[in-house]
């Protein structure tokens, strides 16, 4: 593969992985704000989303407006954990931040910090892939020049 094609397999890659650690990041400010002063309400179930990990749509009410979220249902507690369209869940939401909510407390600020870890070092060597492919930390997609007599 040329350098140019290894860079641009780099670029690929730490796009996605940039993606991934968006929404991490976005999901410990999420976190961080219900932790710090979450109020409880009540959610209308609207919509099954396709994001996997059982998600759904819903809206709720702070203050007399409408929000709107999606969040994976609640399975700490059995009486929420399979809601489906048109029926109501128990929503945390911000207090300081109504906008930002969850139909579940979450547990942490930052969850699965070893999975953050390593794509964080994935998406390293894919910068430096990108900047230089023939760098000795980028990812081997070129042949790299062998010293002679070896």
């Amino acid at each position: 593969m040329t350098s140019r094609g290894a860079r641009l397999a780099a670029l690929i890659i730490a796009i996605l992985l940039g993606h991934f650690l968006y929404l991490r990041a976005r999901s410990a400010w999420v976190n961080y704000w219900l932790l710090k002063d979450a109020h409880q309400g009540i959610a209308t179930v609207t919509e099954e989303l396709w994001s996997g990990h059982k998600v759904v749509g819903y809206n709720y009410i702070v203050n007399q407006k409408d929000y709107t979220g999606r969040s994976r249902r609640n399975r700490q507690d059995k009486k929420y954990g399979n809601v489906q369209v048109g029926e109501t869940s128990v929503v945390y939401f911000s207090a300081s931040h109504p906008w930002l909510s969850l139909l579940y407390m979450p547990q942490a600020v930052l969850e699965g910090l070893p999975v953050i870890l390593l794509v964080l070092a994935l998406e390293t060597f894919a910068v430096i892939t990108i900047v230089n492919p023939n760098s000795r930390w980028a990812f081997s997609f070129i042949q790299k020049a062998q010293p002679h007599g070896v």
